[in-house]
């Protein structure tokens, strides 16, 4: 026996054979080629961050740059006009005008007509005229040509008196749609 107890007395007369399987640094390879992708991957994205920096910083530059370029006494004048403008806007486009409504009445009214008094009460949507005419007929047709008007609602004849002249002196009385004989078309 050549050894006793854990020491070994004779040196052993055998050799070791060693065989070479092949593939067997096939585990040192894949761990290789596994570090490669890895580092390839590691560099990418190292280059996609740097990219994106840069992208970040002109960005900020161009911003830095339209911040001097700002006239920032001329921008609060332009929100102070923006603000003034939405007050007044509606207040304008609720404005009733006149002028309107009596230009309406001016081109339907009939060449034989005359106005003596008209007397407009825009709260009460009423226009109240006195005038004189040539007959009956006139009239008839100053009405008709009211009527014919959609911003015009109702048409009161309150009093129609032949004159010496054989002229009609009649009053009469208009009820109108403010929104649209008042207002402007949009």
């Amino acid at each position: 026996m050549a050894e006793t107890e854990g020491l070994q007395l004779l040196p052993e007369t055998r050799k070791k054979i060693e065989i070479r399987v092949p593939g067997q640094n096939k585990p040192i390879i894949l761990s290789l080629v596994f570090a490669g992708v890895i580092m390839g991957i590691y560099l990418g994205l190292m280059f996609y961050k740097n990219s994106i920096l840069s992208s970040v910083s002109q960005a900020d530059e161009q911003l830095a740059a339209l911040e001097k370029s700002r006239d920032k006494k001329l921008e609060q004048k332009l929100l102070s006009l923006q603000q003034q403008l939405s007050v007044v806007g509606p207040l304008l486009n609720s404005h009733a005008f006149w002028s309107q409504g009596l230009s309406k009445i001016q081109n339907l009214t009939q060449p034989q007509i005359q106005f003596k008094s008209l007397n407009a009460n825009g709260p009460a949507n009423k226009i109240v005229f006195q005038a004189v005419a040539a007959n009956y007929t006139t009239i008839a047709k100053q009405i008709a040509a009211f009527y014919s008007d959609d911003s015009i609602t109702d048409i009161v004849l309150n009093k129609a008196a032949t004159l010496s002249n054989g002229n009609i002196d009649f009053t009469m009385q208009i009820i109108f749609n403010p929104e649209k004989f008042l207002m402007k078309s949009k």
